[in-house]
């Protein structure tokens, strides 16, 4: 059977819950397992995701202003003929900005559509912040709706999924109940996460022998990127059943 190509977008509709680290997790996997992956950076203030992973063999980046509530229909166009520019990569990662909804949400029946003409299979991991607007704005994605593969993720940054109003929302029941996965994104220290953000490129690299790290972060961080792939990165390539 023919390998489908990856449409991966990282959503959430607030700032701060983790999006960037796991679109680079992504990319990190997406690298390993398939050698090469266009990077969609959504926000043109805070490109973090392709400064992260410039330079870096295999990756293609693009700037795509995906924050455009005034002309979604625009921001999708401009998406889409990037992909297309680029002769249709098998992998595209994209890290969508805080409140993309306005725009992503909006025109996400013609841009499934539009991504399902050209062979992709479309993922959607929605980040989950502790609070109850993150849940609740979980079941308001038609992006999520529509999407064939979509995983509900728990930063354990911010503790651990009990702590989270998630664990207790009625949007949970309801994401489960139609087909949506769970995941947690594991935690670093601190000390470990300032180490790696002071080092850019793949964090596999960060975890092997002779990188800038201490050898015991070293450690640390490779569990930790043991721990998403196998996680909700993982989820996230799967083919839906």
């Amino acid at each position: 059977m023919e390998r489908k190509r990856k449409l991966l977008l990282v959503h959430g509709d607030k700032g701060g819950v983790g999006k960037s680290t796991l679109a680079g997790l992504a990319i990190d996997y997406a690298l390993a397992s398939y050698g090469q992956v266009a990077v969609v950076e959504g926000d043109e203030k805070i490109d973090d995701v392709s400064t992260r992973f410039a330079g870096v063999p295999g990756v293609q980046g693009f700037m795509v202003d995906l924050a455009r509530p005034d002309a979604s229909e625009e921001a999708v166009i401009a998406l889409f003929e990037e992909l297309e520019g680029a002769g249709l990569p098998e992998v595209v990662v994209v890290n969508t900005p805080a409140s993309a909804s306005a725009t992503l949400d909006r025109q996400a029946a013609v841009l499934v559509e539009a991504a399902h003409d050209m062979g992709y299979h479309i993922a959607v991991a929605w980040m989950l912040g502790p609070d109850d607007s993150s849940a609740a704005l979980s079941a308001e994605s038609d992006l999520c709706k529509l999407a064939d593969r979509r995983v509900a993720v728990v930063n354990e940054r911010f503790g651990d999924g009990k702590r989270f109003s998630w664990t207790r929302h009625p949007a949970r029941a309801a994401w489960l109940e139609s087909g949506g996965l769970e995941s947690a994104l594991p935690a670093l220290t601190d000390r470990a996460i300032t180490a790696v953000q002071e080092h850019p490129g793949r964090y596999s690299d960060l975890a092997a022998p002779g990188s800038a790290l201490s050898t015991i972060t070293r450690k640390y961080v490779g569990e930790w990127v043991r721990a998403a792939h196998a996680g909700p990165v993982a989820l996230l390539f799967q083919d839906a059943e």
